[in-house]
């Protein structure tokens, strides 16, 4: 991910101005410092008394994803989107909402990798009643945690890559979004071939089952996939079900796909 670019006060502070206006000026300047010294906690309380204003709510995103407060960073700016009347402001908030959207996916995708090593060393044995019911549970909270982490990464993959598409719209020469928008779509790919991969791999003869046009409209999905039409590879599949009960057998995949899509289109 590339730049995080924070707004510096232009203007100077004068007598000019309603209180709230001289309000925001006045942020603008004092959380400057405390931002540029590395002290975000402190730029953030200096912005935070002026949230009223889109260029300071903008800032103080900047300070909350510093601070790796990633939730509460795609709150603010989001806020800074919906206050902002420039365009120029909402490219920049649209970016930096793509760079934290991208960063919840790697740390989510890290929690779940630790997971999935935890949950392989999940053993269901031993005499002890007791002891297996603990170990079943342990599990069943490890897989459905697992979910969740995929579920997550997913989704903020999407909401990553439409961050920067509409960054993009309000400012085509960004090539910074542009760049992040294409390492976002490369890894949204991988994760449904991955996916593909992994079902495939749970059966090794299950493909045997697919018939001859199940497994041509299973290539087009893919090749659409390779396209990043995620919505168009789902119909597909989905519409293909209906004369090919056998593509019943690519239901991870389908489900997926609909993670993605679904995502892709909140608003």
């Amino acid at each position: 991910m590339k730049r995080i670019i924070h707004i510096a006060l232009v203007l100077l502070l004068s007598g000019c101005g309603t209180p709230q206006e001289r309000a925001a000026e006045q942020a603008l300047r004092e959380g400057l410092p405390p931002y540029r010294e590395g002290h975000f906690a402190t730029a953030d309380s200096i912005y935070a008394l002026a949230a009223f204003d889109p260029r300071v709510v903008y800032n103080l995103g900047n300070t909350l994803y510093k601070q790796h407060l990633l939730d509460t960073a795609v709150h603010t700016y989001t806020q800074a989107v919906e206050g902002s009347f420039s365009d120029s402001l909402k490219a920049m908030a649209h970016h930096n909402l793509g760079n934290t959207w991208t960063l919840l996916a790697l740390d989510a995708d890290s929690v779940s990798k630790r997971g999935s090593d935890i949950l392989k060393g999940v053993k269901i044995e031993g005499q002890d009643i007791s002891g297996k019911v603990r170990q079943l549970v342990m599990r069943d909270s490890l897989q459905k945690e697992q979910l969740r982490l995929e579920h997550l990464v997913d989704s903020a993959l999407a909401q990553g890559a439409d961050a920067y598409k509409n960054a993009l719209r309000r400012s085509p020469a960004d090539e910074d979004a542009r760049h992040n928008l294409a390492l976002v779509q490369k890894r949204i790919a991988a994760r449904v071939k991955e996916a593909a991969e992994k079902a495939k791999n749970k059966d090794q003869n299950k493909n045997k089952g697919l018939s001859e046009r199940a497994k041509m409209l299973l290539a087009k999905a893919d090749e659409l996939v390779e396209q990043y039409k995620f919505t168009e590879a789902l119909k597909v599949l989905q519409d293909g079900l209906k004369a090919e009960p056998t593509l019943q057998q690519q239901q991870d995949y389908m489900q997926k796909l609909d993670v993605v899509t679904k995502a892709a289109q909140a608003k």
